[in-house]
């Protein structure tokens, strides 16, 4: 069903519909990676392996010859880069006004296990319920993300689409984007932000106790 035949990158940050996107594309015929949990292709391990080859400045990863279109982590993380290698491609941002955005971080990221990926990219600020420091610390970094992204495509509107998911949940922007037909399928809305589980906080604690869990540099 997919229409353009490059590379499609999600460059919007965490909780910004980004796996609303991950499942949409794969509607439209996308083989598309959602980050890098364990189970997502092989060899993928929470980020470790790639923020490893990250930092040793090569930011060719493994995962552009598997799949056509990238979601979340760390692809957002180093859109520069991957415009250097992919100067053709699509590039989408997704976005929510920054109160909803930072409540929602603040919820979902509460009381889950620390992930290299946030950790290289927060340090001890990883997890944005920790501290109204660490809350600020993401809402900084989101509005700096936005606003380089939103300069660096000004003239390049044929490769570049803001998307608000959660807002305009519908295909017609994103197809038109894409030169793909509105498929016969309702949008998807994946992982919204729900209550937070009553025993995820004492699981949480007894990882940490034996050692199954990263902790944030400092503690």
């Amino acid at each position: 069903m997919a229409q353009y035949d490059g590379k499609v990158f999600c460059i919007g940050f965490y909780k910004t519909g980004t796996t609303t996107l991950f499942e949409a594309l794969r509607i439209l015929g996308y083989d598309t990676v959602n980050g890098d949990t364990p189970g997502s292709y092989p060899g993928a391990d929470d980020g470790a392996t790639l923020v490893r080859q990250i930092e040793a400045g090569d930011y060719r990863l493994p995962t552009f010859e598997r799949f056509d279109a990238f979601t979340d982590n760390p692809y957002f993380a180093i859109w520069r880069e991957i415009y250097a290698q992919f100067p053709d491609a699509k590039y989408i941002l997704t976005v929510r006004d920054e109160e909803p955005w930072i409540a929602s971080c603040v919820k979902f990221y509460r009381n889950r296990r620390i992930r290299p990926m946030r950790v290289w990219m927060f340090g001890k600020h990883a997890d944005p319920s920790r501290s109204p420091e660490s809350r600020q610390a993401w809402l900084d970094a989101y509005r700096a993300h936005n606003a380089a992204v939103r300069e660096f495509f000004k003239g390049r509107e044929h490769q570049f689409l803001e998307l608000e998911p959660t807002r305009e949940p519908g295909w017609e922007r994103l197809c038109a984007f894409l030169g793909a037909p509105i498929p016969g399928r309702a949008w998807p809305h994946a992982n919204p932000t729900r209550r937070d589980l009553p025993w995820r906080r004492a699981w949480r604690a007894l990882r940490r106790s034996l050692g199954l869990e990263a902790r944030l540099p400092g503690e």
